[in-house]
């Protein structure tokens, strides 16, 4: 037979409130994040970002910002490869290629001795913009004669093929299990009803911001916010 044993309830957590380990640093200013961290000699990068959610761009002026003093760099498109970078399906330019496709897409960005400077630099860099037609919602996007945002959709990497023949859908799988027609058909009661919810997004505690080094054997450290750090080094590396 086992042996019986005495539980003690008073170093027993049942009912009692469980301290976060990060609590008390992160609700004092304790906790550093990536945007405390401050290396030697770091170059400060910011991005200008599309006023517009679908727009062509006409041309990108930025001769004042390569004036300003303290700028290191000012890039577009034009200084960088043509290709695409994504989680799975490779479908976002790293700066917009000619056109916008969605308020705030990166359209340039700047490299400065100060934060101070890269700001300014960015207000000095103008940007001339076709505004063109916009969809906000998903099933006028899908329907015949809206904008297509991807004209090039089909040689996108990692595109899941066949390909609809729907307007600006990517993928489109259907599941199917047992007989829905003869549930509905004998069930006493069918509700049919469309549910739609606000667009939510994550708070996060900190700013998005990312710190790069290379030391002097060519390894490249980087410091971000991610809360999947095997998953953010290997998009790095396949990058």
């Amino acid at each position: 037979m086992g042996s019986s044993k005495k539980i003690n309830r008073s170093s027993s957590q049942v009912g009692k409130p469980v301290v976060r380990l990060d609590g008390y640093a992160k609700v004092t200013g304790g906790t550093r994040y990536t945007s405390d961290l401050t290396l030697p000699g770091m170059i400060w990068g910011k991005c200008l970002r599309s006023p517009f959610p679908h727009a062509r761009i006409v041309g990108i002026h930025t001769a004042e910002a390569r004036k300003l003093k303290g700028v290191v760099a000012v890039i577009t498109a034009s200084d960088m490869p043509q290709r695409l970078v994504g989680r799975r399906l490779k479908d976002m330019p790293v700066l917009a290629q000619g056109v916008a496709r969605f308020l705030g897409e990166r359209v340039a960005a700047v490299g400065a001795e100060t934060a101070e400077v890269a700001e300014e630099a960015l207000s000095r860099i103008r940007v001339d913009y076709e505004e063109l037609k916009a969809v906000y919602d998903p099933l006028e996007a899908m329907s015949e004669g809206s904008p297509i945002l991807h004209e090039n959709l089909r040689s996108y990497e990692n595109l899941r093929l066949p390909l609809p023949n729907i307007p600006n859908v990517h993928s489109h799988a259907r599941w199917l299990f047992g007989n829905p027609d003869k549930a509905f058909d004998e069930s006493d009661f069918v509700f049919e009803q469309t549910f739609t919810t606000p667009r939510v997004h994550h708070g996060y505690l900190e700013p998005h911001a990312v710190t790069v080094a290379i030391d002097s054997s060519g390894k490249i450290l980087v410091w971000c916010p991610a809360k999947g750090p095997y998953a953010t080094r290997q998009q790095l590396a396949s990058g």
